[in-house]
């Protein structure tokens, strides 16, 4: 096999496969073992956190894993529609796969922050489907309601309202139409959740700061703020590198790759700032460095890029064999 045959390889859908596998079997192997923590604790603003939706298990794990395989063809789907990356690579989805690796408790029980990656995902498709469109209204709508009726289940779905509607402004689309679809958006999941008697005036809770940094010792923190300090890294090195690429691209894909990195950034300072809710924010964090990680060697034309891919691999397992080690 030649450079070249390893380097598509690794572009490869089997190459994704492959790494999905890897990733699938580490997270099984570090669940019968016990390594998987329950989390615990409300975050929401008046209904169940999604942690609370499936008994810790089986049944979750499996759960998580389905809903991790969605949001890496979410991406997928995401760059084949709308041709972000100029390629038809699938490097990012299995990188996706080894990013979640060494964060076992996160990639081995269904909770809030897978279900924020996907909706984040579902969001992002919809809003670049509404590039340039004349009051794409029902769009917007569906975006911001998703997002507003999360926030009842997890209260950071709201850090991410003015990135989206940020986002209008990049797609072209705001104005006052689209703010006002994005304010009946955001209003509809109360009403209906008033109406239907779910919640009451009185059923709006605050969020219990359940951290899980409480529940691990110091040898388990120690190597969870390694994993995630090397993600944002990573975000951070081939978020600058591909924005110096997307310079060349065309206005539409610009506007995009722009959200992109902007969706990166949001996200890399929610993880510095609320720290002690830093969970939630894991599995897109994770998606949103390994699309950039993709979009570079995607369109970085060397034959020993492979190294360079193998070698980030190989590191991400290695912070997930220290979750075996401790």
């Amino acid at each position: 096999m030649t450079e070249t045959d390893i380097v598509r390889f690794l572009h490869s859908r089997f190459g994704t496969a492959a790494m999905m596998t890897i990733a699938i079997v580490a997270v099984a192997v570090s669940f019968t073992g016990g390594n998987v923590i329950p989390i615990t604790g409300c975050n929401g603003l008046g209904l169940p956190s999604a942690n609370e939706w499936i008994p810790h298990g089986i049944t979750s794990l499996t759960v998580n894993i389905v809903m991790n395989i969605s949001a890496a063809l979410l991406t997928v789907f995401m760059n084949r529609r709308f041709n972000i990356t100029r390629s038809v690579s699938a490097l990012f989805a299995g990188m996706f796969f080894i990013l979640q690796m060494p964060f076992p408790a996160f990639f081995g029980q269904f909770y809030g922050g897978t279900l924020l990656c996907v909706i984040i995902s579902m969001a992002t498709i919809t809003l670049f489907a509404s590039f340039n469109r004349p009051y794409p209204l029902q769009p917007i709508f569906f975006i911001f309601f998703l997002l507003a009726a999360g926030a009842f289940t997890q209260y950071a779905y709201l850090f991410y309202l003015p990135v989206f509607l940020t986002g209008c402004a990049q797609m072209r689309i705001l104005g006052f139409r689209t703010i006002l679809a994005a304010g009946i958006g955001m209003f509809t999941p109360l009403w209906l959740l008033w109406g239907f008697g779910i919640i009451s005036s009185d059923g709006f809770t605050l969020p219990e700061f359940s951290s899980i940094l409480s529940a691990i010792g110091s040898i388990e923190t120690l190597q969870l703020s390694v994993s995630v300090g090397l993600t944002l890294l990573l975000c951070m090195i081939f978020g600058t590198l591909n924005i110096i690429k997307i310079f060349n691209y065309n206005a539409q894909t610009r506007s995009y790759n722009g959200f992109i990195s902007l969706l990166s950034i949001a996200t890399s300072l929610f993880v510095l700032l609320d720290y002690p809710n830093l969970a939630i924010y894991i599995p897109t964090l994770n998606c949103c460095t390994a699309f950039q990680i993709g979009h570079f060697f995607a369109t970085y034309d060397s034959r020993r890029s492979y190294i360079a891919i193998i070698g980030i691999i190989m590191v991400y397992a290695t912070l997930y064999l220290w979750t075996l080690w401790i």
